[in-house]
């Protein structure tokens, strides 16, 4: 009897912390095979986070600072995850974003754009890419650069190294009929993303090596890939998630990431950082979530057999008993 009460007691413990300990363990294994997938990583973490009342907070935010980019990104996050928007801030958000003072603003901000290479927004960029594709961008930067050796100042060597590929880029992409494309709008936005000092110090130096040491075929797949986010994701989403890639292996990272959400890409790095393209929960605790889950389920299973051969073990004594008298009484009998 003592034995079966132990049984049951380990059982009912085990029981008791499944409840929380197997999901966890569930979850932690979701995000450790996940590691190399952005988008699944940022579906894990939006989980955790994105609620309707932290959706309509976004959403106002945006709307409040005339932001109607990231409210529609915000919104098309929340129709992808079936979470309800108020039928008020779609309405309010179709008309900010077609209002003629959005489209006067957009038009300076292409201009601009145009004229200095600087760009923060999709009309900024869409302007230095305009301007990069008749070579004046390209060619503007890389004056600007000179005159700055020629003061005597300091000469920013990745601008000069992407203005230099921008020229034979613009050039292949006339050549194949805009088949360059995706390299070309990439350049643009490295160098967007370097005068906004968003470019991280980690992957501009990346990038400036393999510039250095001519490594064409990685330095291309990398501007490639952050031309695909752009025309993807848009100019916000790219600019933004710039801030956090590290190295090429980042860029290709956020291009997964593009590529699955496309316009709710801005809205999910807005809401998620860094974690929208890496596994920022320590792995050492996602180990052990694993690990205890392994031990709760093993654990279950054995307390589950102990109770259950505790229990019918008197089946077991009375049937041995039954044969033991059994066979004395065939012993006695007389042959």
């Amino acid at each position: 009897m003592s034995r079966l009460i132990a049984a049951l007691g380990f059982l009912l413990a085990f029981a008791g912390a499944a409840h929380w300990v197997v999901p966890m363990g569930r979850q932690a294994l979701a995000y450790a095979t996940a590691r190399d997938d952005a988008a699944r990583i940022a579906d894990l973490e939006l989980d955790e986070v994105l609620t309707e009342q932290r959706v309509a907070g976004e959403i106002e935010s945006a709307l409040a600072a005339n932001d109607a980019e990231l409210a529609q990104s915000f919104i098309a996050l929340a129709d992808a995850r079936g979470i309800p928007v108020a039928a008020t801030q779609r309405a309010r958000t179709m008309v900010a974003a077609g209002t003629a003072a959005q489209a006067l603003n957009n038009a300076g901000r292409f201009g601009r754009g145009f004229l200095t290479g600087r760009a923060d927004d999709l009309a900024g960029l869409a302007g230095a890419t305009a301007g990069d594709l008749t070579v004046w961008g390209d060619l503007r930067d890389a004056g600007r650069e000179a005159i700055h050796w020629a003061k005597g100042e300091n000469v920013d060597e990745l601008i000069l190294g992407l203005s230099a590929v921008g020229i034979a880029a613009t050039t292949a992409t006339y050549a194949t009929f805009g088949a360059s494309l995706p390299v070309r709008a990439g350049l643009s936005a490295l160098k967007g993303a370097r005068r906004a000092g968003v470019l991280g110090l980690r992957l501009a130096d990346d990038l400036a090596g393999l510039l250095r040491r001519g490594a064409k075929g990685p330095a291309l797949r990398l501007v490639r890939d952050i031309g695909t986010v752009q025309g993807k994701a848009g100019t916000r989403a790219t600019l933004l998630g710039i801030r956090h890639v590290d190295d090429a292996a980042g860029a290709a990272r956020l291009r997964r990431l593009a590529e699955v959400k496309g316009g709710q890409t801005l809205a999910i790095v807005k809401t998620l950082g860094r974690g929208a393209l890496y596994v920022t929960k320590a792995f050492a605790k996602l180990a052990w979530w694993i690990l205890a889950a392994v031990v709760n389920l093993f654990g279950l299973i054995a307390s589950f057999n102990s109770a259950v051969v505790e229990m019918v073990r008197p089946l077991w004594r009375r049937k041995s008993a039954a044969a033991s008298i059994l066979g004395q009484g065939s012993a006695l009998l007389p042959v």
